[in-house]
This record gives C-alpha cells, sequence and structure tokens, in this order.
C-alpha cells in the first residue's frame, strides 16, 4: 500500500484576465490596457471666457508589473469598497474607476469625498502608482 501523504491540492493564483482600466476624475480621464504599455492621460482644462473644455492628451509608460499592480489594486478597491465618511462641499473630491473583463464591467464611484486618494488604502495605493507617472488630481 502506498500512501500519497502531504498530497494536498495547491491553490495556485492564475493570473486574472482584464481588458481595460478607466479612472475619471472630476477633469481627468486615465485608461490603462493590459496589453499595453502606453497608457491614455486626458486633462480637460476651461479656458477663460471659452464655454468649451479644451482637452489636453498625453500617453505615458506603465510596464507589466505597475499594470499587475494597479489591477490588483483597483479590483479590491471595487470588489471591497469603503463606505467613507469623508464629505466635502461644493463637490470636491470625485474620482469613478471601472474594470473592464471582456463583457463585464465593474466600478466603485466615490463624490463630495475631498481627495479621493484618501479614502482607502486602496485609493492611496492607486493615486501612489499613478501621480509618479502623470500629473493626477486628488479631488
Amino acid at each position: 500500500m502506498i500512501a500519497c501523504e502531504g498530497n494536498k491540492e495547491k491553490k495556485t493564483e492564475k493570473t486574472a484576465y482584464w481588458d481595460e482600466i478607466v479612472i475619471f476624475t472630476r477633469n481627468q480621464k486615465i485608461t490603462v490596457r493590459q496589453d499595453s504599455d502606453t497608457a491614455n492621460f486626458e486633462n480637460r482644462m476651461n479656458t477663460r471666457g471659452n464655454s468649451e473644455n479644451e482637452i489636453l492628451s498625453k500617453s505615458f509608460l506603465l510596464n507589466k508589473k505597475e499594470r499587475d499592480s494597479l489591477h490588483k489594486f483597483v479590483y479590491k478597491m471595487i470588489t471591497k469598497p469603503v463606505f467613507t465618511d469623508k464629505n466635502a462641499t461644493c463637490y470636491a473630491g470625485y474620482v469613478s474607476i471601472s474594470l473592464r473583463d471582456r463583457n463585464t464591467t465593474l466600478g466603485c464611484e466615490y463624490k463630495s469625498v475631498g481627495e479621493w486618494s484618501t479614502v482607502s488604502s486602496e485609493t492611496q495605493k492607486i493615486y501612489k502608482l499613478l501621480s509618479e507617472k502623470i500629473e493626477i488630481s486628488r479631488q
């Protein structure tokens, strides 16, 4: 008789598949795709005397490790949201983050929270990672 001691199933963490992460702040949009080292950043600026917003677009680099970290932070933020008592006047502090995977989109949105980057440890990590690459708004 042969015993299979220690033959326990090992949980393997499979790499999560995702297509795109989109982050909106009050005047900005950041789009990160899993299959691209280049992310897109749009900044909407209202110029004086003009009723239309001027959109400044630029690209920035995120390597695979940074994209995977961002995905991990966003996924946790969306699936385990923090309900906050933070409140700001004049609707200051807005962020909407969505995660798209083929035909499903998950999202989380915080409004009137002052500095959105301080709502949770996940929002802090998202802000820190992105602010090292671009000038992202805290509100």
